[in-house]
């Protein structure tokens, strides 16, 4: 498993923070064409997700909240057709001052056995992700803040 983390700080408290990620709103965007969970937004919960391709085509993507600490910490894994892997992702808030440092973390196997593999397609792969991801974190700071 690969670990990728980064972090930002918004001048947004810790409660406003949790209150949007751990929402469905916040899974919304262009390609998400329809949205829901089995019930409360808790550990546990399951969410499924249909996302529209470029191409038009729709499928549908099962996640499971596997981490909810109020304030704090909210995590999901989100379950992969093979060949890919499934990808567990975080976001941590600690209070800093008067808003919250958020430090995104995902946990994924790059290259999950039987994909095809070459010397520095992981690190590759990582650094496109994390770059999505620091760009995910600059967009809810602009979201939040305002």
């Amino acid at each position: 498993m690969t670990l990728i983390e980064t972090s930002l700080n918004i001048n947004a408290t810790p409660e406003k923070i949790f209150a949007y990620v751990s929402s469905l709103e916040s899974l919304k965007n262009d390609y998400v064409v329809g949205i829901e969970a089995d019930g409360p937004i808790k550990l546990g919960a399951k969410i499924k997700t249909k996302i529209k391709s470029a191409l038009g085509v729709v499928n549908e993507i099962t996640s499971q909240v596997v981490a909810y600490e109020e304030n704090k910490v909210f995590g999901t894994k989100t379950f992969a057709a093979p060949p890919a892997s499934d990808v567990t992702s975080s976001y941590i808030l600690e209070k800093d001052g008067s808003g919250a440092k958020v430090t995104m973390q995902i946990e994924a196997q790059l290259t999950p056995p039987g994909m095809p593999s070459m010397p520095g397609m992981e690190e590759m792969m990582k650094k496109q992700m994390l770059a999505g991801y620091e760009a995910a974190l600059a967009a809810l700071k602009k979201k939040l803040e305002g």
